[in-house]
């Protein structure tokens, strides 16, 4: 079961999408693609996912997560990520 928050932001260029994919550092992207990550707020607060996109870089970064145990996809900001 796959379920999406449209988070109203533009997606970033194909090129700092396939750089950051490729494993390049981007200014104020904290987390890489496939870093474990633990949710800190919402409904899935203290779940732990993988990050599998990047979704968008301005205003903030967000990102497409998978959670481990119900395989749910969501997407996501920065802020609201810590890093296992």
């Amino acid at each position: 079961m796959e379920h999406e928050v449209d988070i109203g932001a533009p997606a970033p260029t194909k090129t700092v999408a396939l750089h950051w994919a490729g494993g390049a550092s981007i200014p104020g992207v904290t987390f890489a693609r496939l870093s474990h990550v633990r949710l800190l707020s919402g409904a899935f607060a203290d779940e732990c996912g993988s990050v599998r996109d990047l979704v968008c870089v301005e205003p903030e970064p967000c990102y497409r997560i998978e959670m481990d145990a119900s395989r749910v996809t969501l997407e996501v900001a920065q802020s609201t990520l810590d890093q296992l």
